[in-house]
């Protein structure tokens, strides 16, 4: 960030590209969830709607990502994917929890302990996908309510918050 004249900011592009890219990145999610309300009150007009800012918003995420960082290297990738559920399961989610038991939110407990939970998933599968250096063949499941991911075959009920198995969404 730049100073210049009386006080006033200016941001560097790729300040200003990394700002664009979480607002958009934000967006998107936000709008996906949107659409998911819209389209259980019967109003599939207005789902799509959210369905299709969405995807720009996802579009808008993927260019101003790839003028930042060289997306090509699958390896480099899956090592970025790994380090970032690392310092999740690591530091962020842990002082996340201990944060909201302090103010006894109990609501932000279970949806942290749901995320941490899943990024321990998440960063097992990337470490096995570096080491070994091959593509991933088993199927996984995630559980549409907590997030879960399971590999191989989904289990009668999520082991996080007993969603039944015929819910689950295969991958």
């Amino acid at each position: 960030m730049l100073l210049c004249g009386e006080g006033v900011m200016f941001m560097t592009t790729e300040e200003n590209l990394r700002n664009a890219y979480a607002g958009e990145s934000q967006a998107m999610v936000r709008y996906r969830i949107f659409a998911e309300i819209a389209r259980s009150k019967g109003l599939e007009g207005i789902a799509r709607v959210f369905e299709a800012a969405s995807f720009s918003e996802f579009v808008h995420a993927k260019n101003h990502l790839k003028v930042l960082e060289d997306l090509n290297d699958v390896r480099k990738n899956l090592e970025t994917a790994y380090a970032g559920e690392t310092y999740e399961i690591t530091e962020m989610y842990p002082r996340f929890y201990e944060e909201a038991e302090k103010e006894g939110n109990r609501r932000a407990m279970n949806s942290i302990k749901w995320a941490l939970e899943t990024e321990k998933v998440h960063a097992g599968i990337f470490k096995r996908l570096i080491e070994s250096g091959e593509d991933y063949r088993d199927k996984i499941y995630v559980c549409p309510v907590c997030g879960y991911a399971m590999e191989g075959e989904a289990p009668e009920k999520c082991p996080l918050c007993n969603t039944p198995k015929e819910k689950f969404v295969e991958f």
